[in-house]
């Protein structure tokens, strides 16, 4: 009996083989997967969420994502994998493939993790890989493989959508199919107007098929596209619902050619409720044979179910059986489906095939994380449906497109839909440095809704922050108020600016690595940080900003000294006052009562020819006054950042060319004099004299 068996199931399989008995002809897959990629959200997501700027135009190794997916539909029926394309959805799923045991059920093909190669599990591994492989040509090889492994998803999908495949029908020589295909071909019209079609039930498939209960053989939600458990054989009205497996609806409603009208059939392989000869009606359609017009007698399908549609033709001893009222167990007559049959078929079924293709597709990447914040604080958001158990972990591409794991940036948590994740912090990494800065891969991996090894893949942006905090290098105090700016040594491009708080701390957003320290307003020369407690006067004497400067609340300290200019003065021994004074034109007076009527009367008028500053190390001349100058320059003018640096250094020369008069007079309460002047002396001298950096 095995021998039989066994010889059976070879005379099945090479039967198959031999005819090429497919579903839907490769072809016709092809058309059916582009357009389930199309009407997808696949671009939107690829683009929006993953950071492929071409979405499905996306180019890898020579095609484009859409044809990847193709690929994979076509590429399903490649030798023997097409016998694990049935499904029964009137048998338990254990033996619901091709005539019980040749093949898988498809559903379960889908899923096995073991033969296929291809199983959803095996898709959502490659995706892994695509998100998180280090060097760019892996991830966008396995990019591409898992886009054909969701083609060959949608191929298990669109065989529900072929009547044999879903009534035990090995469907060998011209059937449903080559129509199709057929069509496809030489009317491109009609094609296109069944892809473009609507399923004849409106938002077909009800998203409430991922909610249903798992079945434990194949427990990945998108079996409940191919069968819900729904439609148990006695109930086909169920199958007008938008609720509903594909091979249910295909199976309940329409025939395959081995398998019209076998409601009584003794074998259960070959034995199908629905539809029966009860849901029929017969009338007369005009169709074209061999270039003429004739009448053709067709079974229409007129209830159980969907309606409105030819099944079969009328057998040529239909008419005979009535008029004579004869047994039908005697005489079995022989309903056709014939090209008109196919083509009421296809209107229906290729649109279904498309919206369930779709649906596993967008199914596929249904998973939304949103981040938001900056490295200083940041969080991100389920912004899925379903509950979401697992790990999220960031990833970032260095200079040379490698993709790496950012150190310490792993969190496993549990959150309900629009559950959030708050105040997380992020040392950016800085070895080696990212291409671009605050740009990540967050990826998931863990339970979304009833998928236990579901992926999410997101490109976020983080943005990085630092804070520099300036303390007055003299006694540790906040210097408040104070221009601060963060600079892109690479562009020159100002990335932040901010003033310091009371604080002295100013919040700047920064490119790790690639930042400078601009302080502007604490004195009045530029300064650039050149770490710890020194400056310079140029970008590129700044320290670049490394991560490892900063502390664990991000921060900076930088120690500002407040320079002064200092240089010797002398006093006029007459009147006792400062001998010159750095203003255009002025003049001091003062009055000491002496007593009886006396004063001792101070009178001093100033004047500027010219003053200067030049440098000690490189020559440089900054005018700082002359005579017609609205008010003299505070020597600092001509300081630059390494100044900073030369606390009680001497870093240049005054050149002071003034005049001076300086009078002292005793006078009476009226102001007249008393006597002689005590003294009455013009001063016109040109004097040298060095400056010192001093600290405030």
């Amino acid at each position: 009996m095995r021998q039989h068996m066994a010889l059976a199931m070879f005379c099945v399989v090479s039967l198959l083989v031999s005819t090429s008995a497919t579903a839907y002809e490769v072809r016709t897959h092809e058309e059916l997967t582009r357009t389930a990629g199309k009407r997808s959200t696949l671009d939107e997501i690829l683009r929006a969420r993953v950071g492929v700027s071409n979405g499905l135009d996306a180019i890898i190794r020579g095609q484009g994502l859409t044809e990847w997916l193709a690929q994979g539909g076509r590429r399903e029926d490649d030798f023997i994998r097409f016998l694990n394309h049935f499904h029964d959805s009137l048998a338990d799923w254990s033996s619901a493939g091709l005539l019980g045991s040749v093949g898988q059920s498809s559903i379960l093909w889908g899923q096995n993790t073991t033969l296929s190669g291809w199983s959803w599990q095996d898709v959502r591994n490659t995706y892994v890989d695509a998100l998180t492989r280090p060097t760019r040509s892996d991830r966008e090889t396995s990019l591409a493989k898992a886009f054909e492994g969701l083609g060959r998803q949608v191929h298990l999908v669109q065989d529900a959508a072929s009547p044999s495949h879903t009534r035990n029908d090995p469907h060998a020589l011209f059937n449903y199919e080559s129509l199709v295909e057929q069509v496809r071909r030489q009317d491109q019209n009609t094609f296109a107007s069944w892809l473009a079609g609507s399923p004849d039930t409106p938002e077909v498939p009800d998203p409430g098929w991922q909610m249903l209960d798992s079945n434990p053989l194949a427990p990945v939600a998108t079996a409940r596209l191919i069968d819900t458990d729904r439609y148990l054989g006695g109930n086909p009205a169920v199958t007008t619902g938008a609720l509903i497996g594909l091979a249910e609806y295909t199976n309940a409603n329409f025939f395959s050619e081995d398998r019209i009208f076998t409601e009584n059939e003794v074998d259960p392989l070959k034995r199908f409720p629905y539809p029966n000869r009860s849901s029929v009606t017969e009338r007369d359609f005009d169709v074209r044979v061999g270039g003429a017009t004739v009448q053709r007698r067709y079974f229409v399908k007129s209830t159980d179910g969907v309606t409105g549609y030819r099944l079969a033709t009328v057998g040529l001893l239909r008419d005979y059986h009535q008029r004579f009222n004869l047994d039908w167990t005697r005489f079995r007559e022989s309903p056709a489906l014939d090209e008109a049959v196919y083509r009421d078929n296809a209107e229906r079924l290729v649109p279904r095939a498309v919206a369930y293709s779709t649906a596993l597709l967008d199914y596929f990447f249904r998973g939304l994380v949103i981040a938001s914040g900056s490295d200083l604080s940041f969080g991100f958001v389920n912004g899925s449906d379903e509950a979401m158990d697992g790990t999220f972990t960031l990833y970032y591409d260095d200079g040379s497109d490698v993709r790496r794991p950012v150190p310490g940036a792993t969190w496993t948590r549990a959150l309900a839909p629009a559950g959030a994740v708050e105040d997380l912090s992020l040392s950016a990494p800085s070895s080696p440095l990212p291409k671009e800065p605050g740009k990540y891969m967050l990826v998931f991996r863990g339970v979304l809704g009833s998928e236990r090894d579901a992926v999410v893949g997101r490109q976020v942006f983080i943005e990085p922050m630092m804070v520099a905090r300036l303390i007055k290098r003299s006694d540790g105090t906040p210097y408040r108020g104070a221009a601060v700016q963060a600079i892109d040594v690479q562009s020159g491009e100002v990335v932040a600016s901010g003033l310091t708080d009371q604080d002295g701390r100013a919040r700047l957003a920064w490119k790790p690595g690639r930042t400078v320290l601009f302080i502007r307003s604490v004195n009045p020369f530029p300064m650039y940080w050149a770490g710890a407690s020194s400056f310079s006067s140029s970008i590129e004497g700044g320290r670049v900003v490394q991560t490892t400067d900063l502390d664990a609340q991000r921060q900076v300290t930088i120690p500002i000294p407040l320079i002064l200019a200092s240089w010797p003065e002398r006093i006029e021994p007459c009147t006792e006052v400062q001998l010159f004074v750095h203003q255009p034109r002025g003049s001091f007076q003062q009055s000491v009562p002496l007593g009886d009527g006396r004063l001792d009367f101070v009178s001093v008028t100033y004047g500027v020819n010219l003053i200067t500053f030049i440098r000690d190390d490189n020559g440089q001349e900054t005018t700082l006054c002359g005579d017609t100058s609205p008010g003299c320059v505070d020597p600092r003018a001509g300081f630059v950042g390494e100044d900073a640096n030369r606390v009680g250094q001497v870093v240049g020369r005054l050149v002071r060319d003034m005049r001076a008069t300086h009078v002292r007079q005793i006078v009476d309460e009226a102001g007249g004099a008393i006597g002689p002047p005590t003294c009455n002396t013009d001063y016109s001298e040109v004097e040298v004299i060095p400056v010192t950096v001093a600290e405030e």
